[in-house]
Parts: C-alpha cells; sequence; structure tokens
C-alpha cells in the first residue's frame, strides 16, 4: 500500500451513488449516473475517458460547485455541497490575478483562511520556494511563461493546506517537455505533503504514470467503467515509461477508451 495513505487521516472522498444531470430542450441530460467510488487518504486518483463523458463534471461535483441531482459526495464523512478550503482547485487555464503579484497571489488565500501561526506573506515565500519561483515573487502572472504560471496555480491552491488537491487537466496547455517537467514536480510535492489528489485527464501516458488508481470512464452518461490499479513502483521517473508494466497498463486503457469513442461515435451519427 501507498506510504502516503497510512500516514495521512484526513482527504478521504466517497462518492455514493451520485448522477448530475442538466436541461436541454425540455429533456433531461445526464452527464453522470449512479456512480460511486472511494478515494483514500493521500491517493492519488485520476479520472480518464474519451471527451465528452463527464469528467469535469465529476470534479466539479467532489469541489462543490455542482449539487448531483442524486446521491452524495462526502468528504471525511462530511457531505459535500459547496466549495471548502479543505479542497484546493487547479484549472487548465491559470486563472491567477493579473494585477496581483505571485506572491499576492499565493498569499490571498491565506489572509482569508487564516489558519495556522504564519503569516500569508511567510506562507507565500515557503511555497515560493518550494516551485523554485521565490526569485519571481514580484513579477505579474503575464512576466511568466505557462508553465511558472501553472506552479504558481498549484502553490496558490497548496498554500491553504487542503485535504484535497483537484486538479482539471492542469498540463493540458502545455508543450511536451513543460508537461513531463511538471508531472514529475507535482509527484514530488505530492510525496512532501501526503496530499490525496484527483486529477482529470484525457492523456493516457500521464494517468498511468501519476496515479496510484485510474478510474476509466464511459461514454455519456457518464459511468465508471473500470477502476484500475496501477501498480508501477514509486518515485517514478523517465525509465517507469520505459518499463513492460506501463506499456501494458497504457494498453489497457487505451482499449478500454478507444471502445467508448467509437460508441460515443456510433451514437452522434444515428442522432
Amino acid at each position: 500500500m501507498n506510504q502516503n495513505i497510512l500516514s495521512k487521516t484526513k482527504g478521504k472522498v466517497v462518492i455514493d451513488n451520485i448522477s448530475i444531470s442538466y436541461s436541454s430542450r425540455n429533456e433531461q441530460i445526464y452527464a453522470l449516473k449512479d456512480i460511486s467510488a472511494t478515494i483514500n487518504p493521500g491517493e492519488f486518483v485520476c479520472i480518464l475517458g474519451p471527451s465528452g463523458c463527464g469528467k469535469s463534471s465529476l470534479l466539479n461535483g467532489i469541489a462543490g460547485f455542482v449539487n448531483p441531482s442524486n446521491g452524495k459526495i462526502s468528504l471525511d464523512n462530511k457531505e459535500i455541497n459547496k466549495p471548502s478550503p479543505e479542497m484546493g482547485m487547479v484549472f487548465q487555464q491559470y486563472s491567477l490575478y493579473p494585477w496581483k503579484t505571485v506572491k499576492e497571489n499565493i498569499s490571498f488565500g491565506p489572509s482569508i483562511n487564516k489558519k495556522g501561526n504564519e503569516s500569508p506573506e511567510e506562507i507565500a515565500l515557503k511555497f515560493l520556494d518550494m516551485i523554485g519561483l521565490s526569485k519571481y515573487a514580484n513579477h505579474y502572472p503575464n512576466e511568466l511563461s505557462g508553465g511558472m504560471q501553472q506552479r504558481v496555480g498549484i502553490a496558490r491552491a497548496l498554500a491553504n493546506y487542503p485535504d484535497v488537491l483537484l486538479m482539471d487537466e492542469p498540463f493540458g496547455a502545455l508543450d511536451s517537455q513543460t508537461r513531463i517537467i511538471m508531472q514529475e514536480n507535482l509527484l514530488k510535492i505530492w510525496r512532501e505533503f501526503k496530499i490525496t489528489v484527483v486529477f482529470v485527464t484525457h492523456d493516457i501516458d500521464e494517468a498511468v504514470f501519476l496515479s496510484d488508481r485510474i478510474l476509466l470512464m464511459s461514454t455519456l452518461p457518464g459511468k465508471i467503467k473500470r477502476d484500475l490499479k496501477i501498480d508501477l513502483p514509486r518515485p517514478r521517473d523517465k525509465e517507469t515509461t520505459d518499463s513492460k508494466r506501463f506499456i501494458e497498463l497504457r494498453q489497457i486503457c487505451h482499449s478500454l477508451i478507444r471502445e467508448e469513442s467509437i460508441k460515443a461515435f456510433e451514437k452522434q451519427n444515428h442522432l
């Protein structure tokens, strides 16, 4: 079992038979239908599936941005029905405040939530050091590269000391080399903080490289088609992606997603 799970007592997410629907042209459309899963404290879980399968809807439900039509989602036995400081969120778009400096962006959350004895500035400087951007403390977001902005976004989410970090395709807009470096940096941060991470991606290699488990989703209405354990040793690096087991797990994911993508394509053609 992952050492992080053993050392954490907070950050358990339970998804209990939820559905999420919306109205379209007087019709009720289900984005998610009858989904159940448990994410243990300290686990790194990726949500993977074809485009439009409800991955982001599930993440938004966990975040408290969207309430399920039925069923419930809970964090440490407390039902989630709105956003809370216990959940940190990182989006694909960097969503930093452009009028605030890097340091001010990171210190903004701690200045509101006031957790612990450290000042917001002390927290910001600590996280800037952790992500290797101390010398950019007084820069503005538009003065940073995409990868640097996303590192600031991760630091800003972690500065509130959440129990769960939610990430919605956070590296999707980055070039391939920056993306790989960001994945490795994220795993280092995860090991240090022993935090629960729920990570949405459509990139199979990224999901296999990062996660303890992958929740593979079917086409709409989204359901969990398979809960796949990723039994690759940690820590992981470039050699991991060349291993026989990595290739086997990638192929399992690829086959399942291809099957669902074909279903979605055929369904659209019959509309």
